[in-house]
């Protein structure tokens, strides 16, 4: 019965301390502008499954995004390209080159804040790492008459192809435990402070679509032996 006091006594500081810590880096770091960024997800993936990435932009304001063309070049050693399909009336050409896929399209009145271009699925052939090198031929604006040029922040991803594994579920820094640093990740990622996680598979601990605070007190709970893992 002590022990059981004791897991949920940690439980609860360690809960209140993350819930401080966060509130302390909310106050002390002032709110930033960002500008328009365009961007893969990266994926960890078994080698005897399919999987999705996501091309998408955020940040855009008006006149908002009127035209893109945008390359996604893959090591085609290591995958394979199943799939792409695309949003907002664009077009992917899955055999653009060897290695690369191309997504364009237009939008005459143009995409504002967050919104996805396209998808692609994968497969592996084998162990290794692929990076998803994005490379824009044509991000324009919606200006009416003449669309102008964007400049935009490009973050690339990456593909992990690994062997196939039980899932550890809440295991967001893929580090095959789980630990409070796990919870941290979680968290950090759903405050917005950082723009993704290690593992976001894995990251999900109660499997609803969401990394939020929610798995961060689910990982907490498992690593106090309060809940199985």
């Amino acid at each position: 019965m002590r022990g059981i006091l004791a897991n949920k006594t940690v439980l609860a500081l360690a809960l209140a301390a993350m819930a401080t810590l966060a509130m302390g880096l909310f106050s002390a770091t002032p709110a930033q502008a960002e500008g328009p960024k365009i961007a893969v997800t990266s994926l960890e993936l078994n080698l005897d499954d399919e999987g999705k990435v996501v091309l998408y932009g955020d940040f855009f304001d008006e006149p908002g995004l009127g035209a893109w063309t945008i390359d996604i070049y893959y090591n085609a050693d290591l995958v394979n390209l199943v799939e792409c399909g695309t949003e907002h009336g664009g077009i992917c050409n899955p055999e653009f080159a060897g290695n690369a896929a191309r997504i364009t399209g237009s939008r005459a009145e143009g995409l504002k804040g967050e919104f996805v271009l396209g998808s692609l699925w994968f497969t592996c052939k084998g162990e290794g790492q692929s990076g998803l090198e994005l490379d824009i031929n044509v991000l324009a604006d919606g200006t009416l008459g003449g669309p102008l040029p964007i400049e935009a922040e490009v973050k690339h991803g990456e593909i992990y192809c690994i062997e196939k594994h039980e899932k550890l579920l809440g295991d967001a820094d893929c580090g095959d435990e789980l630990t409070s640093l796990d919870a941290s990740w979680i968290l950090q990622y759903s405050a917005e402070m950082i723009d993704e996680v290690p593992c976001p598979e894995l990251a999900d601990a109660n499997q609803d679509g969401h990394i939020d605070a929610v798995d961060a007190t689910i990982v907490l709970q498992k690593v106090a032996g309060l809940i199985g893992k």
